[in-house]
């Protein structure tokens, strides 16, 4: 008779969370675009329930540091730490209404399990771009406009004359920009 074991290793990696769904009455499955696995999910058994440590790090839109154990099905979250919850973007309802979609689009045009850095990178400057201080209003349209333009250029879809100017820039120098400050 054969014994199967299985052998769970723990990883970590900072991920942003693009979505949040219910699954059952205590647990809830997060999708996520991380810097170390790209596109991935994880459930986190028990996070409704009002003693759950993992609640309160796990909030859409934000960017936590997170492990996780790879189960049979799906990757299980065994912790979180909120490490930047974006204030600037929650405060504007059109920064918001942009964030949104930069997650709706990297979660349709993104498979999982592809790690990424250029789309990372553009995906974590879109953030702190819409997080800077400043009047978005009138740039709102155009900063979707060229985040979508940029997503296909780091996916590929892009052609030769494809703009060259990023969305988290507005079309301007684009400074270093600290991901994991709060």
């Amino acid at each position: 008779i054969f014994k199967i074991c299985y052998t769970f290793c723990m990883h970590a990696t900072e991920g942003i969370v693009l979505k949040k769904m219910d699954v059952g009455e205590h647990d809830a499955l997060y999708m996520f675009y991380t810097r170390d696995y790209g596109k991935m999910r994880a459930v986190a058994a028990g996070i409704k329930k009002p003693e759950a440590k993992l609640r309160g790090h796990l909030e859409v839109l934000s960017l936590a540091r997170i492990r996780f154990v790879a189960g049979r099905r799906r990757e299980k979250l065994v912790g979180a730490f909120l490490v930047n919850f974006w204030p600037g973007v929650r405060r504007d309802a059109r920064k918001l209404e942009a964030a949104h979609h930069i997650a709706h689009r990297i979660d349709l045009e993104c498979m999982e399990g592809e790690r990424d850095d250029a789309l990372w990178e553009l995906l974590a400057r879109s953030f702190c771009a819409l997080d800077a201080d400043g009047d978005f209003e009138i740039a709102a349209d155009d900063f979707v406009r060229r985040f979508d333009d940029d997503l296909r250029g780091v996916l590929g879809y892009g052609g030769p004359d494809a703009p060259a100017q990023s969305a988290a820039s507005g079309g301007r120098e684009m400074p270093d920009y600290d991901i994991i400050s709060i």
